[in-house]
């Protein structure tokens, strides 16, 4: 009905719209970039990313109650998503970035160097995880060549059913696009699927290849990004965690599984990013509260006695407050009392 599609849209408008910074602050951080995230989410679960337009009508029908069935049949492969993540999230950086150069974005939490990114950290892990495909793509061309498998190509058909087939095939290897098309300022990248060459994480170090392949790989354009901004500092400087990542020897699966548990453990677990979520029908928090019982103040505070007791926190039993209070020092550690502030009486 009119009115769901109303509240669809009015619910995707908040996400989209907090996903580029806050217009208060003048900052932007990865609350922001997660916004995005739920936004992309929420198309998923309506049913806007799907390959070809077989039953898109009876999808967007089933989800027109505002909710989407996780266990919908009808959801789009990981190979879809994969696909739709990486080019969407180049164009999406390509708006961010541009906005943190022409308006000097403020970076919102940053740990400064000894932070993974001033702004991101998303597209690093979905950068991993390409690599990781480009890895296990170069391992499936190398066992096809061993055993000389050779490929049988199907009868192409003729006229509406050949297009038709041609629109929902999909492409070799989704996470490694044959053309790019993220920037009309970045290059194009040069015999991407051709490339034997096996990339560690030190990759990252030549310059060469972050200029020739930036377009393409995503974890390539956010450390090629980072160099031009600050072109003067050494790297091992400007960012000292993306450098010690660089030599982590367990290769791109190492890496990925690392990026995932700093975005959970710096974003999605610290409540000053998570309280500024906005939920509705399509993302709705319908989970169980972890806590059972309400939160209650402490009954006592850390050991802060004069000879290392446990003192009961003031007020936490009734009655006079100062009668709670820990004893006063009559002796000190070493016989010399400790000294006192000019100002204090």
């Amino acid at each position: 009905s009119s009115s769901k599609q109303e509240d669809i849209i009015a619910e995707l408008r908040a996400y989209l719209h907090d996903s580029f910074g806050h217009p208060i602050r003048i900052d932007y951080g990865t609350g922001h970039e997660s916004s995005f995230i739920v936004f992309l989410l929420s198309l998923c679960k309506i049913g806007c990313f799907r390959w070809g337009g077989a039953n898109k009508k009876e999808n967007i029908d089933n989800n027109n109650n505002g909710g989407g069935d996780d266990k919908n049949k009808s959801n789009p492969p990981p190979e879809v998503i994969g696909l739709a993540s990486l080019s969407l999230f180049h164009a999406y950086l390509n708006v961010t970035r541009g906005l943190q150069r022409d308006y000097m974005l403020e970076p919102a939490g940053s740990h400064g160097v000894w932070g993974l990114d001033d702004y991101h950290c998303v597209p690093f892990y979905l950068g991993a995880c390409q690599m990781m495909a480009r890895e296990q793509w170069q391992k499936d061309q190398r066992a096809k060549k061993r055993t000389n498998d050779v490929k049988v190509e199907p009868e192409q058909g003729t006229g509406t059913d050949a297009e038709a087939e041609a629109a929902n095939r999909m492409p070799d290897n989704p996470y490694l696009p044959e053309t790019s098309s993220h920037g009309a300022d970045q290059p194009t990248p040069v015999d991407t699927h051709l490339d034997n060459d096996i990339w560690l994480p030190s990759i990252i170090h030549d310059r060469p290849v972050l200029e020739a392949q930036r377009s393409t790989y995503l974890y390539l354009s956010c450390i090629y990004f980072i160099q031009q901004i600050k072109p003067k500092v050494p790297f091992f400087e400007s960012s000292p965690m993306l450098n010690d990542i660089s030599q982590i020897g367990g290769g791109w699966s190492k890496v990925s599984s690392g990026l995932l548990r700093l975005y959970e453990g710096e974003v999605l677990d610290k409540m000053p990013v998570v309280q500024h979520f906005v939920f509705g029908k399509i993302f709705s928090a319908n989970w169980s509260p972890s806590r059972k019982t309400p939160l209650e103040a402490p009954k006592k505070t850390f050991i802060n006695g004069p000879m290392g007791e446990e003192c009961t926190a003031p007020g936490a039993s009734g009655g006079d407050v100062s009668a709670q209070r820990a004893p006063a020092l009559t002796s000190y550690p070493g016989g010399m009392p400790p000294t006192r502030a000019p100002w204090a009486k």
